[in-house]
């Protein structure tokens, strides 16, 4: 894999989601390396996402989509863990609670299950595991991001998605709700694994 073959292939990254896509993008962007999307490239599956960690999930997506398209393909799993529920939701943070439930209601959920829960017994964590795979020869490689923090008592920010507003980053000392996109990205879970695969493609593409 070199620079020039990057910048013809690009880099698939598989996930519809418009603000993983813009993040890798503003990544990418300085090196002249095209991200591209399953919409783009008329790829159109459901992962059924049946692994016990970040890293097995992140494993069957990336396979996945790396078997279709065949150019270098990046995935991510991650989600929330919650000590005081035994690092719950953990990889079913996405479907964590009842059947449909909307992110506010998946939070309420949360949140009533450690109402009595002492302030700082509330740690917790978001994780993000990247794979990448970028030639059917070659090993997947992985990259994991953490931001640790808390749980609130109560929804905080009107920014973010998912569990951003019950979670208080440890240094900010804000939710992931009230922080702008641009403060986030520096240091989200995600933000963290993207930097670490941002490193470890530039040595393999000999920068």
């Amino acid at each position: 894999m070199n620079i020039i073959e990057l910048r013809q292939k690009g880099i698939l990254i598989a996930s519809n989601n418009l603000h993983k896509i813009i993040e890798l993008r503003q990544l990418l962007e300085p090196y002249s390396i095209p991200v591209r999307t399953p919409e783009e490239l008329g790829i159109s599956i459901n992962v059924v996402e049946t692994g016990k960690t970040f890293e097995e999930n992140a494993k069957l997506k990336v396979e996945a989509f790396f078997s279709i398209a065949q150019i270098p393909t990046i995935a991510d799993d991650s989600g929330l863990e919650v000590d005081a529920l035994n690092k719950e939701p953990g990889v079913y943070s996405a479907r964590y609670g009842k059947e449909g439930f909307t992110d506010n209601e998946r939070n309420l959920y949360l949140l009533e299950k450690i109402k009595n829960v002492a302030d700082y017994l509330r740690t917790a964590r978001f994780v993000c595991v990247l794979a990448f795979k970028y030639d059917p020869d070659s090993p997947i490689r992985f990259y994991q991001g953490i931001a640790e923090g808390k749980i609130l008592y109560q929804p905080r920010g009107k920014n973010g998605f998912g569990y951003d507003p019950i979670f208080e980053d440890i240094k900010t000392k804000k939710s992931f709700a009230e922080l702008t996109l641009e403060e986030k990205n520096q240091i989200s879970h995600r933000a963290k694994a993207l930097q670490l695969f941002l490193k470890d493609l530039m040595l393999l593409i000999g920068r």
